[in-house]
């Protein structure tokens, strides 16, 4: 009886894996090009033309700000996509947000990151698509580093420390760069309804070790507490940028980041300073002023109604020589989530200028004809996820300008194919059902310039009310342990099943004659794994 129960054991595990594994290949497989698809993929017949033209539009206003994605992707790398990894370079550094597998290749791949000029790693949470690739990082930083340069400061939830201590040491990596984990502690766990976690043994995430600068990590960080207001401050050694966490509904402690300019002193007139400093560069050197041109910076960084003063008596108010104060840019970058209301109180009411928004599924005509948006939605939301609709939504009211989706399931390819391209300005399309901004699917080594727009007085003043209002019940409930409403429980109409008929030979096929007609609409068939949604 026991070798009984034992064979049948067995058997049933096999078989598990066995439709685990034609799940995984029909669900990471994208839908063949048949003929009945030529209209639908002929917009996109120049595939290389048509992206080469998208992300000269991208990038028509050069910035001193840039968002280049080393790894689009979720679950697992593919020969098209890496996994997450989001670089922000600033004023000649680099901050990353997550590090998952294979992101030392893919910043080799690029000139526009480099590895020597990491300054900050932001870990959202401790998923491996999301963390796989920081040890492999901090040794690909430590090849362009001495010994004595700053270290990277890297920031995630409780649990960070002891998963990079133990990855390094124990494979002896002595080559990481210097580096600190600052830890947020009492990130909340936030689960989607119904979800149940897995079983088995768990480590205890205080459970650390002790920090070896043989191994890179010079200094114990901080472990940085929850605030007031629900987040965290991850203090940089930027003086300009200022970094703030919140937390996300996900499978496990989960954080997303905002970014902050500060706002920057506008143009200076330099026609109405140059003639008074040029005449007093005498008396100022006679003053012990070694530099008198250096003034300019001076009288630009005073505060508006400051005076300078000359030694011949001249006066010159800043705000009538330096134009309005520019403002900062305000950047978002969420997480795994199915719910980012707890970022929206970080914003300032201007709201945001980027959204940067996991986008893990999303139904895609015609391919998923069998299943509703609500279905998918639904289903990704129980997994800790977002569609595009649930993308643009937090960003109409994070106040928004533009929307960059990441985080694709492996089913969407994230080549130059036609078919590939088809599949994501689908994607774009159903964000733009909530949003009203511009939007973007991103693709491995996108980079796209953020631009300073207006001054920051005006920006302030056209705060919309009703979207702050939006915000803060949003922000509200989520801290009441509620998610979004999610959307009423439909299920897509079916259709009726067609009736059998007898049995024909198939005569053998010739090509159709050309017609200027439009083609009647095509049956499709269904999707391999289509009512699967990952």
């Amino acid at each position: 009886m026991q070798h009984l129960l034992a064979l049948t054991v067995l058997t049933t595990a096999r078989g598990w894996r066995a439709s685990r594994r034609r799940t995984i290949r029909r669900a990471t497989r994208l839908p063949q090009e048949p003929a009945e698809l030529h209209e639908w993929l002929q917009p996109f017949a120049g595939a290389d033309e048509f992206r080469a033209a998208r992300l000269a539009d991208l990038a028509k206003d050069a910035s001193d700000l840039e968002i280049t994605f080393l790894g689009t992707a979720s679950c697992v790398p593919s020969a098209t996509r890496g996994v997450s990894c989001c670089a922000l370079r600033y004023d000649g550094s680099t901050y990353l947000f997550d590090a998952g597998e294979a992101t030392q290749v893919q910043a080799q791949r690029t000139t526009l990151v480099k590895p020597g000029k990491v300054e900050a790693i932001f870990v959202t949470h401790l998923h491996g698509d999301h963390t796989f690739g920081l040890p492999g990082l901090l040794c690909l930083c430590g090849q362009d580093r001495d010994k004595d340069d700053e270290p990277i400061e890297i920031f995630g939830p409780e649990g960070l420390r002891a998963y990079v201590r133990a990855s390094l040491q124990l494979t002896q990596s002595r080559v990481a760069a210097p580096h600190v984990i600052h830890e947020l502690q009492d990130v909340p766990h936030r689960p989607p309804p119904g979800f149940r976690p897995p079983r088995g043994p768990l480590v205890s995430l205080r459970a650390a070790g002790e920090a070896h600068a043989a191994f890179g990590e010079v200094f114990e960080g901080r472990s940085i507490p929850r605030e007031a207001d629900g987040g965290w401050t991850c203090d940089t050694r930027s003086k300009t940028l200022s970094v703030r966490a919140a937390p996300m509904a996900h499978t496990v402690p989960c954080v997303g980041f905002v970014v902050t300019e500060a706002d920057r002193p506008g143009a200076l007139d330099v026609d109405l300073v140059k003639p008074i400093l040029e005449r007093n560069i005498p008396a100022l050197k006679a003053k012990g002023v070694r530099e008198p041109r250096r003034l300019f910076r001076v009288i630009k960084e005073m505060a508006p109604e400051e005076v300078f003063t000359f030694p011949d008596g001249s006066a010159i108010k800043r705000g009538d020589v330096v134009g309005p104060d520019k403002r900062g840019r305000v950047l978002c970058f969420c997480g795994d989530t199915a719910d980012a209301s707890a970022l929206l109180p970080l914003l300032p009411p201007r709201g945001a200028d980027v959204v940067v928004h996991e986008a893990t599924n999303c139904r895609v005509e015609p391919f998923d004809n069998d299943v509703s948006e609500e279905e998918v939605e639904r289903s990704s939301v129980s997994h800790g996820h977002s569609t595009p609709n649930l993308a643009g939504r937090f960003a109409e009211r994070a106040g928004a300008e533009s929307l960059i989706l990441n985080h694709f399931s492996p089913r969407y390819k994230g080549d130059a194919s036609p078919a590939a391209l088809a599949v994501m300005a689908k994607i774009e399309d159903a964000a733009r059902k909530t949003f009203g901004g511009d939007v973007v699917a991103a693709w491995d080594l996108l980079s796209i310039p953020v631009a300073a727009k207006d001054d920051a007085a005006a920006a302030a003043a056209a705060a919309d009310a009703a979207r702050l209002a939006d915000a803060a019940d949003s922000a509200a409930a989520f801290r009441r342990g509620e998610m979004s409403a999610p959307p009423p429980r439909r299920k897509a109409p079916r259709q009726p099943a067609p009736r059998s008929a007898p049995a024909r030979t198939p005569a053998p096929r010739s090509p159709a004659p050309r017609s200027s007609a439009a083609p009647p609409a095509p049956r499709l068939k269904k999707k391999p794994g289509a009512s699967k949604v990952r």
